[in-house]
C-alpha cells in the first residue's frame, strides 16, 4: 500500500482512539393511579396542599435484619437479588468463554430502591422475584421483577402505597444503576475506557434516535443535561459488549431525573505496580422518581429492562432500538455493511477467521481499480523524480518559474500527484468501519480461528499476527517503495512505520489484525505484479 496511506492511517487511528409537587384532594384509600397521571396531579395541587406534606423518609423503618440473597437461574444468567433495596446484587452471565459477573463492584447494586431499607421476599403470581417493605408508618413499597428466561426484554414494577390521610414525601426515591459494568477477562484492562452512562433520545430533524453519553459534568449542568436527554426513551449503562437499559412504560422520563456520579469500583496497579494501587472510578446512574405519594393512593412505576450482551442480531429484533447502543463509529453504515458481509461469508465457511480472510480478498478485489491507479501514479512520479530534482535545483531562487516547469513536466508524462491520494480517502473509511465492525461484533466474541487464536475479539495472546504484519510491511516497503533519499522526511517516517504499526496493533482484536495482515499480503503480491507489468509498459 502507498506510504501516504500508512501515514494517514496512523494519524486517523490515533485521533480515532484518543471522545430531574405535590398531591390532589384526598381520594378514597388504596386507589391505584399510574405514575404519569399521579405526577401531574400532585404537581397541580402542590400550592394548595404543601403544608400537608410530611417527609416519610425522615423516619424510615430501618430494620436490623441481615441482608438476604435469592438466586434466579435463567438460560442466559444466574441472577442474585439482594433484600437491601430489592436490587440485583450479582448478574452472572453465562458467556461462551466462561461465566462472568457483570455486577461485582461495591455499591447498592442494579435497580436498587432505598438501599437502606431491607425488603422481604414475597410470592407473586405475576413475577419471578417480588419484594415488599414497610418504608414508614402507612407507607409500603412492593417491587417485582419478571425475567425472560431465554433472554431479551424483562419487566419491572415498583408500587408505593400510602394508606394515611396525608400526602407523604419520600426523598431520594429512585432507581440505581451501577457503578460500572464488568466484562469478560480479555477486556478488563480497557473496560473503564468503555464505560458509559447513556440515554436514548429522538432528536428533532433526525430519522433515527440517538444515543448520548451522560457524564458527571453534564449531569451537574441542568441546561446541558436537558439538551442531551430531553424526553429520554430509555437510559442505562453499557460497555463494549454488554448493556443495561431501563425503559419507562407508564411514566415519561425527564432529563432532570437523571443523575450520574463517579463511584469506586476496584483498585488496579499503577504503572505495573511501581506506584502502588490506583482507584478505578465507574459511572453510577440514578433515576429519580416523583417523591410525593398522595393520601390513600398507590403510585405504580412500570418499566421494561434489558440486561445482557450487545448482540446486534438480537438487539435489532427487540423493541426500543437497543441496537443504537452498538458503536459503529462515524462510518457506521460501512460498518453495518461489513458486518452483514462477514455474517454472510460465515454462513459458507462456518469459521469467522476464514470469513475474515475471504472478506479481505473481496475488499481487495473491490479496491483493485484504485490500487492500480495509485501504483501507476507512484511509478510515474518515481520515474520523473530525477528530472523534478533537477528543476527544483535549477529554479531554486525562482518559485514561480519552478512551479511552471514542474507542472509542464507533469503534463508531459501525464502525472498527477493528487491521483495517488484518492485511494487513501477510500481506504481509510473502510478500515475505520471494519475496525468498529470487528471490534463490536458479538459474533466474534469467543469465536476461534485456528491454533493459538481462540478468541477473535481479543488480542493475539502471543502477538504473532501483529509481528508478522510488521515484517510484511517492512518487506513490502523495501521492495515497492521508491527511494527518495536518506534525508527525505517521508523516508525517515516510513522507516519506523512498520514498528509503529506493530505497537499499535499489539492490543487490537485478533480479527482486525488478521484482516490487516492478510490485506498487506494480498497488496504486496498485487504491487509486485503490477509494478513489473507497468514497468514494461513504460
Amino acid at each position: 500500500m502507498d506510504k501516504n496511506f500508512f501515514i494517514a492511517l496512523a494519524a486517523a487511528v490515533l485521533l480515532y482512539m484518543g471522545y430531574t409537587t405535590l398531591f390532589p384532594k384526598p381520594a378514597p384509600p388504596m386507589q391505584s393511579a399510574s405514575a404519569t397521571t399521579q405526577q401531574s396531579s400532585t404537581q397541580t395541587a402542590a400550592v394548595k396542599t404543601a403544608t400537608l406534606v410530611k417527609t416519610a423518609a425522615s423516619t424510615p423503618k430501618k430494620t436490623e435484619e441481615k441482608e438476604a440473597v435469592f438466586t434466579l437461574e435463567t438460560a442466559q444468567a444466574n441472577i442474585t437479588f439482594s433484600s437491601k433495596g430489592a436490587a440485583i446484587k450479582d448478574f452472572v452471565f453465562k458467556d461462551t468463554i466462561g461465566d462472568v459477573n457483570l455486577t461485582p463492584y461495591p455499591g447498592p447494586g442494579y435497580f436498587a430502591t432505598l438501599p437502606d431499607i431491607n425488603f422481604t421476599r414475597i410470592n407473586a403470581s405475576d413475577a419471578d422475584m417480588a419484594f415488599e417493605a414497610q418504608i414508614a408508618k402507612g407507607l409500603k413499597a412492593v417491587k417485582k421483577y419478571s425475567v425472560n428466561k431465554e433472554g431479551g426484554i424483562n419487566r419491572f414494577s415498583l408500587s408505593i402505597t400510602n394508606t394515611t390521610k396525608e400526602a407523604l414525601e419520600i426523598p431520594e426515591l429512585g432507581i440505581n444503576f451501577g457503578p460500572g459494568l464488568a466484562t469478560v477477562k480479555s477486556e478488563e484492562s480497557e473496560n473503564p475506557t468503555n464505560w458509559r452512562a447513556i440515554c436514548l433520545v429522538q432528536e428533532e430533524g433526525r430519522k433515527k434516535p440517538t444515543i448520548n453519553k451522560i457524564t458527571e459534568k453534564i449531569a451537574r449542568n441542568p441546561a446541558k443535561l436537558e439538551a442531551e436527554c430531553h424526553n429520554w426513551a430509555w437510559a442505562g449503562i453499557d460497555n463494549r459488549y454488554f448493556l443495561v437499559a431501563f425503559v419507562p412504560k407508564n411514566w415519561q422520563g425527564k432529563a432532570a431525573e437523571l443523575g450520574v456520579s463517579q463511584k469506586f469500583t476496584y483498585n488496579k496497579d499503577s504503572f505495573f505496580g511501581l506506584f502502588g494501587k490506583k482507584a478505578v472510578m465507574g459511572p453510577e446512574l440514578d433515576i429519580k422518581l416523583p417523591s410525593v405519594i398522595p393520601a390513600g393512593q398507590s403510585v405504580v412505576f412500570d418499566a421494561d429492562f434489558y440486561f445482557g450482551p450487545k448482540d446486534y442480531n438480537e438487539l435489532i429484533e427487540l423493541p426500543y432500538t437497543l441496537d443504537r447502543s452498538i458503536q459503529f463509529g462515524f462510518f457506521g453504515q460501512f460498518g453495518k455493511w461489513a458486518r452483514n458481509l462477514l455474517e454472510w461469508i460465515y454462513g459458507l465457511t462456518h469459521n469467522y477467521g476464514w470469513a475474515i480472510v475471504v472478506m479481505t480478498f473481496l475488499i481487495q478485489i473491490l479496491l483493485f481499480p484504485l490500487t492500480y491507479k495509485q501504483l501507476k501514479s507512484s511509478l510515474i512520479m518515481q520515474k520523473i523524480q530525477p528530472e523534478m530534482q533537477r528543476l527544483q535545483a535549477k529554479y531554486k531562487g525562482d518559485p514561480a518559474t519552478q512551479q511552471r516547469e514542474v507542472m509542464a513536466l507533469y503534463k508531459k508524462y501525464g502525472a498527477n500527484p493528487l491521483s495517488g491520494c484518492l485511494p487513501i480517502f477510500i481506504q481509510l473509511p473502510i478500515f475505520l468501519a471494519l475496525f468498529n465492525a470487528l471490534r463490536t461484533s458479538w459474533a466474534l466474541h469467543g469465536a476461534p480461528f485456528t491454533l493459538w487464536i481462540q478468541d477473535l475479539s481479543a488480542k493475539d495472546p502471543y502477538y504473532v499476527l501483529p509481528i508478522a504484519m510488521g515484517i510484511m510491511m517492512f518487506v513490502q516497503q523495501k521492495l515497492t517503495m521508491p527511494d527518495l533519499g536518506k534525508d527525505n522526511p517521508s523516508m525517515a517516517m516510513m522507516k519506523w512505520m512498520p514498528l509503529f504499526m506493530v505497537v499499535l496493533f499489539l492490543n487490537f482484536p485478533a480479527g482486525l489484525t488478521l484482516y490487516w495482515f492478510v490485506s498487506n499480503c494480498i497488496s504486496f503480491v498485487i504491487n509486485i505484479f503490477l509494478k513489473k507489468k507497468l514497468a514494461k509498459a513504460n
